[in-house]
């Protein structure tokens, strides 16, 4: 699963970066109303939600005999 959140927030990201690289040079044309409004949006909602997964998950994450170091029984 890890693996999934990690590839679609790097895809994602590199879409995002070209859509915003191709703003700027206008590299192919795009007309950007209605549509691709809604599609840039849900790319960025994408990959705020997907980088916040990974940030949660590896706070989250332990090694497998990790022991709590500093608690006292």
């Amino acid at each position: 699963m890890k693996h999934l959140i990690t590839f679609i927030f790097v895809a994602s990201l590199l879409v995002l970066g070209f859509i915003a690289l191709n703003y700027i040079w206008h590299w192919v044309p795009i007309d950007y109303t209605g549509i691709v409004k809604v599609f840039i949006s849900v790319l960025v909602v994408i990959f705020i939600g997907t980088g916040l997964a990974m940030v949660f998950s590896a706070g989250y994450s332990r090694k497998k005999h990790q022991q709590d170091v500093g608690k006292k029984d």
